[in-house]
């Protein structure tokens, strides 16, 4: 894979895929800058505009910056999750107008963005009216932020790319109830509960939703193959190959040779019954394919979370 940049700049290194990054960038010995909480509150103009100020010259900038929460809370946050990730976003786009013109901003999107239907969603359905109501908020802020990057870039004639992203799990993850997404805590509760000796495998969801998960090693690696063709577009960057709740949870039961039942609590938050990228362009133009397999990754974040 021909390596798109000389020097890259990580906004959000302390986060789930911001974290991975910084450790992938670190092993190939790329030079790279980190911008994380130390660097202060990028929903702040003035701590956004001096993060990026004292950055070196980069090439490639990862915006990886958002405020996510998960499950149920998200109702009730929906105007904090527009309002804080919106003013991030815009201050990046201008932070990233001022100090870092000559790189390109590759900005982290979201399926949220995207109706839910039954077929797989290509780019030109970006945007379309029809998204969850448990995500109205945080979906707008991604709204904003891809449109902002595309009239940044016209305007100040810069470049960019807004890849949207699978439902992601690995090493480094959020585990917190409201912070973690649907295939890492189902990794983590499957661990504590055989470790409990629990008579059965608790699954939150339903065991028909679908979804398309990457391994965060792989989303990075797509990442980069997908900054190395395009630019000045949206692209949806996964594998075209969704999975049911159910199939999840199986592999993780054979990761941990554990034969208890698998049940599903009627009250459970389900969110959209299936969500699934059409990533056929970004497929045929890179040639990415990934290199882990379901079980591989559950096996991993497994043994990183000491369960193996």
């Amino acid at each position: 894979m021909r390596f798109p940049a000389d020097r890259v700049l990580v906004v959000g290194a302390d986060g789930f895929v911001g974290a991975n990054l910084v450790a992938w960038l670190q092993a190939r010995g790329v030079a790279h800058h980190a911008i994380g909480r130390a660097a202060g509150d990028l929903s702040e103009p003035g701590q956004a505009d001096a993060a990026f100020r004292a950055a070196p010259a980069c090439d490639l900038i990862f915006h990886l910056v958002t405020r996510q929460r998960t499950g149920p809370v998200q109702y009730d946050l929906q105007g904090e999750l527009l309002a804080i990730n919106s003013r991030i976003h815009l201050n990046v786009l201008e932070a990233w107008r001022r100090h870092q013109p000559q790189a390109m901003l590759l900005s982290a999107g979201s399926s949220c963005t995207y109706p839910e239907q039954d077929e797989p969603l290509p780019e030109e359905a970006f945007g379309a009216a029809g998204v969850h109501p448990s995500v109205i908020g945080y979906a707008q802020a991604k709204l904003l932020l891809a449109a902002g990057s595309r009239v940044y870039a016209e305007q100040y004639g810069l470049r960019y790319l807004h890849c949207v992203l699978a439902t992601l799990y690995g090493p480094r993850d959020h585990l917190a109830p409201d912070r973690s997404h649907f295939m890492g805590a189902m990794i983590a509760r499957a661990a504590r509960e055989k470790a409990q000796g629990a008579p059965a495998f608790t699954v939150w969801g339903r065991p028909d939703v679908v979804r398309e998960v990457l391994y965060v090693e792989d989303q990075i690696e797509a990442l980069m193959a997908a900054a190395a063709v395009f630019e000045n577009r949206i692209v949806n960057c996964a594998a075209n190959a969704p999975l049911t709740i159910g199939d999840a949870a199986e592999a993780i039961r054979r990761a941990l040779d554990w034969p208890a039942p698998i049940t599903y609590p009627a009250d459970t938050f389900v969110s959209a019954s299936r969500k699934v990228l059409d990533s056929t362009r970004f497929l045929q133009a890179t040639g990415w394919r990934p290199r882990w397999t379901l079980d591989a990754g559950v096996k991993a974040v497994l043994a990183d979370l000491g369960a193996s």
